[in-house]
């Protein structure tokens, strides 16, 4: 029967500095050095493939030579706040070699534990999470105003008597005379108050009789505005449900059809 040998000596080789460089080029993200002076001292090849602007024209150069004019502010007051054992996170905007503005989000350090500098960054290129964003947030601005452009009241409110509003749109105005901010803060100012008294049982009936049959529900009333004046409108709506059915308020839209 034949012993296996188990190797008494382990041979650890430290990685040669072509391959640490080899290894910090490999990362998709940038990792960067800097000094005192908060230059450059060293950085990886991921920053060209970011910015286009290569590693020779960047090292020995002030981070702020690459940031937005807008940011520098920013930059400076991170610098001034630093501490050796703090990690902070920083949104700036570089400018590439072609004068596109990349979004990316910086995670500096220390190097060493009890002394400033040289402080660690690893940087990452965030550009088209923002510009996703960007769009969405332009998207809800142009929907946003196409609602209260319209001479009608967009609304959710909780079902009760009031009919207390948790939204209202820009339209209430035209329709009630009361502004969004005064339906929406003061409690005395409610929908419900401005229904005529005697069409707010009728109103409280039908909206109860879609809720339970879960179907919307389509309603003329008359409405006082905030100058005294005795409107009829047309109130289209449905329910909002919670998962389990209960429910959760009430949503539509209201439209003045006569004096």
């Amino acid at each position: 029967m034949t012993l296996l040998k188990w190797p008494t000596k382990i041979v650890n080789s430290a990685p040669t500095a072509s391959q640490l460089t080899q290894l910090l080029n490999s990362l998709s993200d940038v990792v960067m050095m800097l000094d005192e002076q908060h230059q450059i001292k060293m950085i990886n090849q991921c920053w060209q493939d970011i910015t286009g602007i290569s590693i020779e024209q960047t090292q020995g150069k002030a981070f702020t030579d690459f940031l937005h004019p807008e940011d520098i502010p920013s930059w400076v007051q991170l610098l001034q706040n630093m501490r050796c054992d703090a990690k902070e996170v920083i949104w700036f905007r570089l400018i590439s070699a072609s004068g596109e503005l990349r979004w990316c989000e910086m995670r500096l350090q220390s190097v060493e534990k009890n002394k400033l500098y040289p402080l660690s960054a690893t940087l990452c290129d965030i550009t088209p999470q923002v510009r996703n964003e960007q769009v969405r947030h332009a998207s809800y601005r142009s929907l946003q105003s196409l609602v209260d452009r319209l001479p009608g009241m967009l609304y959710r409110a909780r079902n009760n008597i009031s009919w207390s509003m948790e939204y209202v749109s820009e339209g209430c105005e035209h329709v009630t005379g009361y502004t969004a901010q005064t339906l929406l803060n003061q409690p005395q100012v409610s929908l419900g108050a401005m229904i005529h008294a005697a069409d707010a049982g009728y109103v409280w009936e039908q909206v109860q009789i879609a809720l339970e049959n879960q179907s919307t529900f389509s309603i003329q009333y008359r409405l006082t505005q905030a100058n005294g004046n005795e409107i009829v409108v047309l109130d289209k709506g449905r329910g909002l449900y919670s998962e389990s059915g209960m429910v959760l308020g009430v949503e539509g839209i209201i439209f003045q059809i006569a004096e």
